[in-house]
């Protein structure tokens, strides 16, 4: 299974999550000197941290992780010679809708050059 930085990211995310929860969890303890309301506190926070943290990666997962594999698998198959393999640009206005637009230009560029270069145009 590949490392993606995406999980790297929920690794960090997460063991700041269980720093911050302990750390509640401890403030609780010394002031209420009570046991069961430290453990309550300490998977409390962590539960309460957790649900924003996976949201959050999830949207990252949607808005940046499957366009850069989309840009991935287009570079693939021009890299094995498929120039007729289309990125499909979705309008987004951001980076990656300009690193698609990019890699589409070069294929389109790519093609046109070897097709003149078969019809010995160049």
């Amino acid at each position: 299974m590949k490392k993606s930085v995406l999980r790297k990211i929920f690794l960090v995310v997460l063991g700041v999550s269980f720093i911050s929860s302990t750390y509640v969890a401890v403030i609780v303890f010394f002031l209420t000197s009570d046991l069961y309301k430290f453990f309550i506190a300490l998977v409390g926070t962590q539960i309460l941290f957790l649900i924003p943290v996976f949201g959050v990666i999830k949207a990252v997962d949607k808005a940046i992780v499957k366009k850069l594999r989309t840009v991935s698998q287009a570079m693939k198959e021009v890299s094995m010679g498929n120039l007729d393999y289309e990125i499909k640009v979705e309008r987004t206005g951001d980076e990656l809708e300009e690193l698609a637009e990019s890699f589409e230009r070069m294929r389109i560029s790519l093609k046109t050059i070897i097709e003149k270069l078969e019809k010995g145009e160049l």
